[in-house]
């Protein structure tokens, strides 16, 4: 089983919460445009998590046969257990986007969220470009500098908790199990890379969508006590039990008092989308695995 990603990265609760937010009743038309989605498809989520964005599409397309895919073993039990909870019909299985468990030119489309930066880039297009029916596209949607930071749960000086909360982070960095993997970042290449592995009408469109204040301090409660319990699995002796007990309390603390805020309170997020279409002809001349042009970046940190 490869837990890696929940158990040090994103735990399964934390991802689906956080992008829960993200796609809800209120802003549905937008993300349903944006993957350019339509009842009747088959669908593959890569990288889903704990399953939101297909529980979201098969709640708002209920024709829509879609399989949520993610390397980590322990977002799919989860997932399996939200569709369960949701009484929604949704697949869920574990695979590797750069090696997906799928036949040839199976899917009207593939698309992911904040994926492709950690696998390698040929890889992650050509494998999505094999399993597409001709015709088929592909969606890569990627978030992008909003008026807030993306850690702005972290703590500030003025946080009771912040020594505390450094004190754990500070050991659990020297554990290399807190680097993570990472490739390419830069989406200005995205564009190139769907066009070598023979994607055609390719664009990249963006939308914006507001977090109002109560959701989002649920959110960075969620966030933060998430990352420290993260960081005492990675290093569980930076702390003692009072310790952590403490810092616990602290963070909630925090939070409880941020429950007050104003009703006008909001953030604004904005994501990326960049898509591709398959050519009607299925084209042989892909990028092999083992000749990786000079576009491609070395990934660091293996786990």
């Amino acid at each position: 089983m490869n837990t890696y990603w929940s158990t040090y990265v994103q735990e399964s609760r934390e991802l689906y919460e956080s992008r829960a937010l993200k796609f809800h009743n209120g802003n549905k038309d937008l993300w349903l445009k944006a993957l350019q989605i339509e009842n009747g498809m088959n669908v593959l989520d890569v990288g889903c998590g704990g399953g939101i964005f297909s529980h979201r599409i098969k709640t708002y397309l209920p024709d829509v046969t879609i399989t949520g895919m993610d390397r980590d073993s322990a977002h799919i039990e989860f997932a399996r257990a939200k569709t369960i909870e949701l009484g929604l019909d949704c697949a869920f299985v574990t695979g590797d986007a750069i090696d997906l468990p799928f036949a040839d030119g199976t899917f009207d489309l593939c698309y992911s969220q904040s994926v492709m930066n950690f696998c390698e880039p040929h890889q992650f297009v050509k494998e999505q470009y094999r399993v597409l029916k001709p015709n088929g596209r592909i969606v890569i949607l990627c978030g992008t500098k909003s008026q807030n930071t993306p850690e702005s749960w972290i703590p500030t000086d003025e946080c009771e908790e912040k020594e505390l909360f450094d004190k754990v982070w500070r050991e659990a960095e020297k554990n290399e199990l807190s680097n993570i993997k990472n490739y390419e970042s830069n989406v200005n290449n995205y564009y190139a890379y769907l066009d070598e592995h023979g994607f055609k009408n390719i664009s990249a469109d963006a939308f914006a969508f507001v977090i109002k204040g109560s959701d989002y301090v649920n959110a960075d409660r969620l966030h933060e006590l998430s990352s420290v319990g993260k960081a005492y699995r990675l290093a569980p002796d930076a702390l003692t039990p009072e310790e952590f007990d403490s810092l616990v309390e602290m963070i909630n603390r925090r939070y409880d008092n941020k429950n007050n805020l104003k009703r006008w309170d909001y953030r604004v997020n904005t994501v990326l989308a960049i898509s591709g279409e398959k050519s009607p002809m299925s084209n042989p001349n892909f990028v092999g695995a083992g000749d990786i042009p000079p576009l491609a970046r070395e990934g660091k940190n293996e786990y």
